[in-house]
């Protein structure tokens, strides 16, 4: 009996084991093809995403990261290239406000320093060396996400200065740690952007060398281990910057040379030269005026009365009018539509001469027979 039951009882045993180690290797399988294809499906999808950021439809790469949840932070965390896809593509585009609502938010999240996943961000990029041009870009994206706006003066104001102690202290720890070319270049790359875009565009500091050798003050190292880099022969680090500074000063100075000069040349052309003469008697006639005014005016008696300004101003109104007008109509007359115009009226007083002058003959008899009733109304005037 009790043989009986173990008999019984191992071949079910063996067998439930067999069933269930079969089971699971089934489920274990099945599991690593959709991983499998999971990861496929996202190697293709980046693969897109990629081809368009190499097309230069950076706004099309972010849209399609977006729609396929790459915005994420456990997917930077998972794939770096994933991370470093999205910061390039964000460093190109202009201004964050040129995208759309939802995609902007996302992006705003992310490089807005005291948010949770900027944070994290940062941790994964900046403790990696190795990666200096796409910190930089990190560094560019914090920037205009404070361009972008929506932020209150004193919340702007601080996460300004928070961009400018982070790079300050990034520059202090990568000068002593540089291996390659590439990272003394982006080295130079990040001091530029904390003189350029830190210290001018957002604090609107005046653009001098005077910037870079107050870094050189808060970081003491920092001159003489940049003058002694060079990616030129004869330039070191630091000429460098300060010739990328003096060209920039240069620039500016064009520009706004240009301007005031684009500026002159399209009120010069709006100035008739008629107008421009009169103009200038007119100035003349009221710089009298106002000059004869401003001594009248200090010659006050005890009285506190003004005297009463002088009858013969209106007459220098009168004559500078009159002169305006006078030259008005010689330059006027002289060109050839008003010769013309002259000769046309010429020639038409010469044919109405006859009746002009039979007008002219009846006024002093009309004048003759009105005289008497002048007189009599100006002397009823003068008895009241």
């Amino acid at each position: 009996m009790a043989a009986s039951k173990i008999m019984s009882n191992a071949p079910m045993y063996s067998l439930d084991s067999s069933l269930r180690d079969l089971l699971n290797d089934d489920l274990f399988n099945n599991h690593g093809k959709s991983a499998k294809s999971e990861n496929d499906e996202r190697n293709e999808v980046f693969q897109e995403c990629l081809n368009l950021f190499i097309k230069g439809e950076i706004k099309d790469c972010l849209e399609r990261m977006y729609e396929a949840g790459f915005i994420h932070l456990g997917i930077f965390k998972s794939n770096p290239m994933i991370l470093d896809l999205f910061v390039s593509a964000c460093d190109l585009v202009s201004n964050f406000n040129e995208l759309g609502l939802t995609l902007k938010g996302e992006v705003l999240n992310t490089f807005t320093l005291d948010h949770p996943r900027c944070i994290e961000i940062q941790e994964i990029i900046l403790k990696d060396l190795n990666k200096l041009l796409i910190i930089n870009k990190l560094f560019r994206c914090c920037i205009k996400a404070i361009q972008s706006g929506g932020t209150e003066y004193m919340e702007r104001e601080r996460t300004i200065l928070d961009v400018e102690s982070e790079i300050r202290n990034f520059i202090l720890a990568y000068t002593t740690k540089m291996r390659t070319t590439v990272d003394v270049f982006g080295l130079q790359e990040l001091i530029e952007i904390f003189i350029f875009q830190v210290q001018v565009k957002l604090e609107h500091k005046k653009l001098s060398p005077n910037l870079y050798w107050a870094l050189c003050k808060t970081l003491p190292n920092l001159s003489a281990t940049l003058k002694g880099l060079h990616l030129l022969k004869n330039e070191s680090i630091e000429d460098a910057i300060l010739n990328s500074i003096d060209t920039k000063i240069q620039k500016n100075l064009t520009k706004s040379k240009t301007k005031s000069k684009g500026m002159k040349q399209k009120i010069h052309h709006f100035q008739e030269p008629l107008l421009h003469d009169d103009t200038k008697i007119r100035l003349k006639a009221d710089n009298a005026y106002r000059k004869r005014n401003s001594i009248d005016i200090g010659k006050v008696d005890h009285n506190e009365t003004i005297p009463r300004k002088p009858q013969h101003d209106i007459t220098i109104l009168v004559g500078s009018f009159w002169t305006a007008l006078k030259n008005h109509c010689t330059k006027r007359m002289l060109n050839k539509n008003g010769l013309l115009l002259g000769g046309l009226l010429f020639l038409l007083c010469v044919k109405r001469y006859k009746s002009l002058m039979a007008i002219f003959r009846h006024v002093p008899t009309a004048f003759r027979s009105v005289f008497p009733h002048i007189v009599q109304l100006l002397k009823l005037l003068a008895s009241i």
